[in-house]
Protein backbone atom coordinates (compact mmCIF):
# COMPACT_ATOMS: atom_id res chain seq x y z
CA UNK A 1 0.00 0.00 0.00
CA UNK A 2 1.39 3.46 -1.01
CA UNK A 3 1.77 5.70 2.17
CA UNK A 4 3.57 9.22 2.53
CA UNK A 5 5.98 7.94 5.45
CA UNK A 6 8.72 10.19 7.25
CA UNK A 7 10.98 9.71 9.99
CA UNK A 8 11.19 12.70 12.64
CA UNK A 9 14.18 13.10 15.11
CA UNK A 10 12.82 14.32 18.25
CA UNK A 11 15.00 16.77 20.22
CA UNK A 12 18.31 17.52 19.95
CA UNK A 13 19.43 15.36 16.64
CA UNK A 14 21.48 12.97 19.31
CA UNK A 15 19.02 12.09 21.44
CA UNK A 16 17.62 8.75 19.84
CA UNK A 17 14.13 9.58 20.22
CA UNK A 18 12.46 9.30 16.90
CA UNK A 19 8.92 9.26 15.49
CA UNK A 20 7.77 7.42 12.33
CA UNK A 21 4.94 8.89 10.77
CA UNK A 22 2.98 7.43 8.18
CA UNK A 23 0.70 10.14 6.64
CA UNK A 24 -3.08 9.43 5.19
CA UNK A 25 -4.03 10.03 1.96
CA UNK A 26 -7.24 11.65 2.66
CA UNK A 27 -6.93 12.47 6.26
CA UNK A 28 -10.26 12.06 8.52
CA UNK A 29 -8.49 15.15 10.83
CA UNK A 30 -7.01 12.50 13.31
CA UNK A 31 -3.54 11.65 13.97
CA UNK A 32 -2.54 8.86 16.59
CA UNK A 33 0.76 8.72 18.06
CA UNK A 34 1.98 5.08 19.05
CA UNK A 35 3.82 4.03 21.94
CA UNK A 36 4.68 0.33 21.73
CA UNK A 37 5.16 -1.97 24.87
CA UNK A 38 8.53 -3.23 25.99
CA UNK A 39 9.22 -2.95 29.78
CA UNK A 40 11.72 -0.49 29.19
CA UNK A 41 14.09 -3.32 27.68
CA UNK A 42 13.28 -2.12 24.47
CA UNK A 43 10.39 -0.72 22.30
CA UNK A 44 8.45 -3.44 20.32
CA UNK A 45 8.40 -1.20 17.30
CA UNK A 46 6.77 -4.36 15.11
CA UNK A 47 3.57 -6.15 16.01
CA UNK A 48 2.86 -2.96 18.75
CA UNK A 49 4.06 -0.65 16.64
CA UNK A 50 4.33 -0.50 12.44
CA UNK A 51 1.99 -3.27 12.16
CA UNK A 52 -1.38 -0.87 12.99
CA UNK A 53 0.01 1.33 10.06
CA UNK A 54 -2.08 0.11 7.02
CA UNK A 55 -4.85 -0.61 9.18
CA UNK A 56 -4.73 3.14 10.13
CA UNK A 57 -3.86 4.31 6.98
CA UNK A 58 -7.18 2.41 6.11
CA UNK A 59 -9.19 4.46 8.10
CA UNK A 60 -7.76 7.75 6.57
CA UNK A 61 -5.69 8.37 9.91
CA UNK A 62 -2.68 9.72 10.09
CA UNK A 63 -0.47 7.23 12.25
CA UNK A 64 2.84 7.57 14.13
CA UNK A 65 5.60 5.37 15.95
CA UNK A 66 7.23 7.09 18.98
CA UNK A 67 10.36 5.10 19.51
CA UNK A 68 11.10 6.57 22.95
CA UNK A 69 14.33 6.35 25.25
CA UNK A 70 14.85 4.24 27.90
CA UNK A 71 14.23 6.29 31.22
CA UNK A 72 16.98 4.55 33.25
CA UNK A 73 15.63 5.50 36.47
CA UNK A 74 14.74 9.17 34.82
CA UNK A 75 10.93 9.24 34.65
CA UNK A 76 11.43 12.88 32.71
CA UNK A 77 12.61 11.48 30.03
CA UNK A 78 9.68 9.62 28.45
CA UNK A 79 7.76 12.44 29.60
CA UNK A 80 10.10 14.77 27.44
CA UNK A 81 9.87 12.45 24.36
CA UNK A 82 5.92 12.18 24.54
CA UNK A 83 4.97 15.77 24.62
CA UNK A 84 7.95 16.50 21.63
CA UNK A 85 6.06 13.83 19.58
CA UNK A 86 2.35 15.49 20.11
CA UNK A 87 4.00 18.78 19.81
CA UNK A 88 5.84 17.73 16.35
CA UNK A 89 2.07 16.82 15.12
CA UNK A 90 -0.12 19.48 16.72
CA UNK A 91 2.90 22.41 14.67
CA UNK A 92 2.13 21.04 11.55
CA UNK A 93 -1.93 20.14 11.82
CA UNK A 94 -2.93 23.21 9.65
CA UNK A 95 -0.48 22.07 6.24
CA UNK A 96 -1.87 18.12 6.69
CA UNK A 97 -5.46 18.83 7.91
CA UNK A 98 -5.32 17.49 11.52
CA UNK A 99 -7.76 18.50 13.93
CA UNK A 100 -7.63 16.05 16.82
CA UNK A 101 -4.19 14.24 17.94
CA UNK A 102 -4.86 11.08 20.31
CA UNK A 103 -2.41 8.29 22.17
CA UNK A 104 -1.91 5.28 21.68
CA UNK A 105 -0.35 2.62 23.59
CA UNK A 106 0.67 -0.91 25.03
CA UNK A 107 1.80 -2.09 28.10
CA UNK A 108 3.89 0.32 29.65
CA UNK A 109 3.68 2.40 26.31
CA UNK A 110 0.01 2.34 27.50
CA UNK A 111 1.69 4.21 30.92
CA UNK A 112 3.32 6.91 28.21
CA UNK A 113 0.37 7.43 26.19
CA UNK A 114 -1.98 8.04 29.29
CA UNK A 115 0.47 10.32 31.41
CA UNK A 116 -0.09 12.42 27.90
CA UNK A 117 -4.01 12.15 28.23
CA UNK A 118 -3.99 12.40 31.83
CA UNK A 119 -1.26 14.84 33.58
CA UNK A 120 -0.47 16.76 30.50
CA UNK A 121 -2.27 20.25 30.27
CA UNK A 122 -3.45 22.90 26.80
CA UNK A 123 -2.52 21.89 23.82
CA UNK A 124 0.23 18.93 25.02
CA UNK A 125 -2.39 17.14 26.19
CA UNK A 126 -3.80 14.26 23.24
CA UNK A 127 -7.41 14.89 22.43
CA UNK A 128 -7.93 10.96 22.92
CA UNK A 129 -6.66 7.81 24.15
CA UNK A 130 -6.21 4.15 22.94
CA UNK A 131 -4.32 2.15 25.28
CA UNK A 132 -3.75 -1.99 25.08
CA UNK A 133 -3.45 -3.61 28.38
CA UNK A 134 -1.57 -0.60 29.92
CA UNK A 135 0.30 -0.42 33.22
CA UNK A 136 -1.31 2.13 34.91
CA UNK A 137 -0.32 2.48 38.43
CA UNK A 138 2.83 2.72 40.05
CA UNK A 139 1.10 1.30 43.62
CA UNK A 140 3.10 -2.06 44.85
CA UNK A 141 -0.57 -3.69 44.46
CA UNK A 142 -0.90 -2.80 40.62
CA UNK A 143 1.95 -1.84 38.75
CA UNK A 144 4.45 -3.82 36.45
CA UNK A 145 7.52 -3.93 38.95
CA UNK A 146 10.49 -4.14 36.41
CA UNK A 147 9.08 -1.56 34.53
CA UNK A 148 8.52 0.43 37.32
CA UNK A 149 12.13 -0.02 38.76
CA UNK A 150 13.88 0.85 35.36
CA UNK A 151 11.72 3.71 35.26
CA UNK A 152 11.72 5.15 38.90
CA UNK A 153 14.90 2.70 40.47
CA UNK A 154 14.60 0.48 43.54
CA UNK A 155 14.04 2.78 46.36
CA UNK A 156 10.70 5.10 45.90
CA UNK A 157 8.99 6.93 48.45
CA UNK A 158 5.65 6.32 48.80
CA UNK A 159 4.71 9.76 47.98
CA UNK A 160 6.20 8.98 44.19
CA UNK A 161 4.07 6.30 43.61
CA UNK A 162 1.12 7.87 44.49
CA UNK A 163 2.29 10.84 42.02
CA UNK A 164 2.90 8.87 39.60
CA UNK A 165 -0.37 6.37 39.56
CA UNK A 166 -2.65 7.47 36.94
CA UNK A 167 -5.96 6.31 38.35
CA UNK A 168 -5.35 8.42 41.22
CA UNK A 169 -5.25 11.62 39.07
CA UNK A 170 -7.87 11.83 36.52
CA UNK A 171 -9.93 14.91 36.42
CA UNK A 172 -13.06 15.98 34.42
CA UNK A 173 -10.11 16.84 31.85
CA UNK A 174 -8.71 13.77 31.24
CA UNK A 175 -8.70 12.46 27.54
CA UNK A 176 -11.68 10.06 26.35
CA UNK A 177 -10.81 6.64 26.30
CA UNK A 178 -10.69 2.87 24.68
CA UNK A 179 -9.23 0.08 26.73
CA UNK A 180 -8.54 -3.48 25.40
CA UNK A 181 -6.66 -5.94 26.88
CA UNK A 182 -7.27 -10.17 28.09
CA UNK A 183 -9.11 -11.24 31.21
CA UNK A 184 -5.56 -13.81 31.31
CA UNK A 185 -3.33 -11.40 31.01
CA UNK A 186 -0.49 -12.92 33.65
CA UNK A 187 1.97 -9.84 33.26
CA UNK A 188 0.41 -6.90 33.72
CA UNK A 189 -2.57 -7.35 36.16
CA UNK A 190 -6.31 -6.36 34.52
CA UNK A 191 -6.74 -4.00 37.39
CA UNK A 192 -4.83 -1.46 36.40
CA UNK A 193 -7.19 -0.71 33.41
CA UNK A 194 -10.15 -1.39 35.85
CA UNK A 195 -9.10 1.19 38.23
CA UNK A 196 -8.46 3.87 35.48
CA UNK A 197 -11.83 3.20 34.09
CA UNK A 198 -13.39 3.39 37.20
CA UNK A 199 -11.69 6.80 37.80
CA UNK A 200 -12.93 7.55 34.05
CA UNK A 201 -16.42 6.79 35.12
CA UNK A 202 -16.23 8.97 38.41
CA UNK A 203 -14.99 11.83 36.75
CA UNK A 204 -17.24 11.89 34.15
CA UNK A 205 -14.92 10.69 31.00
CA UNK A 206 -16.40 9.12 28.19
CA UNK A 207 -14.61 5.66 27.96
CA UNK A 208 -14.64 2.12 26.66
CA UNK A 209 -13.27 -0.86 28.28
CA UNK A 210 -13.03 -4.24 26.53
CA UNK A 211 -12.02 -7.30 28.34
CA UNK A 212 -11.84 -10.23 26.20
CA UNK A 213 -11.84 -14.16 28.16
CA UNK A 214 -8.34 -15.00 26.63
CA UNK A 215 -5.55 -13.78 24.81
CA UNK A 216 -2.60 -13.12 28.01
CA UNK A 217 -0.37 -9.86 27.01
CA UNK A 218 1.37 -8.03 24.02
CA UNK A 219 -0.99 -9.32 21.80
CA UNK A 220 -0.50 -5.99 19.60
CA UNK A 221 -1.40 -6.41 16.01
CA UNK A 222 -0.79 -10.07 15.63
CA UNK A 223 -3.33 -12.36 13.97
CA UNK A 224 -2.91 -14.73 16.78
CA UNK A 225 -5.38 -12.86 18.86
CA UNK A 226 -8.23 -14.63 18.39
CA UNK A 227 -10.53 -11.07 19.02
CA UNK A 228 -8.77 -9.24 16.19
CA UNK A 229 -11.03 -8.51 14.39
CA UNK A 230 -13.77 -8.12 17.17
CA UNK A 231 -11.78 -5.14 18.83
CA UNK A 232 -10.53 -3.44 16.09
CA UNK A 233 -13.61 -2.77 14.79
CA UNK A 234 -14.60 -1.96 17.71
CA UNK A 235 -12.19 0.78 17.52
CA UNK A 236 -12.72 1.79 14.15
CA UNK A 237 -16.41 2.49 15.57
CA UNK A 238 -15.07 4.12 18.57
CA UNK A 239 -12.96 6.41 16.39
CA UNK A 240 -15.90 6.94 14.00
CA UNK A 241 -17.78 8.56 16.54
CA UNK A 242 -15.14 11.48 17.64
Amino acid sequence: MERNFTEWPLGSTDQGATLSIYRANQTRSNAVIMCPGGGFNLVTMDHEGYAFADWFHQQGITYAVLKYRMPHGHVEIIREDIREAIRLIRARSAEWGIQQVGVMGASIGGYIAATAATLYHGTDRADFQILLYPVISMTDQLTHLPSRCRMLGENIPEAEKKALSLELHVTKETSSAFIVLAEDDQTVSPLNSLAYYTALLKHGVSAELHIYPQGGHSFGFCDSFIYKNLWTNELSQWLNAL
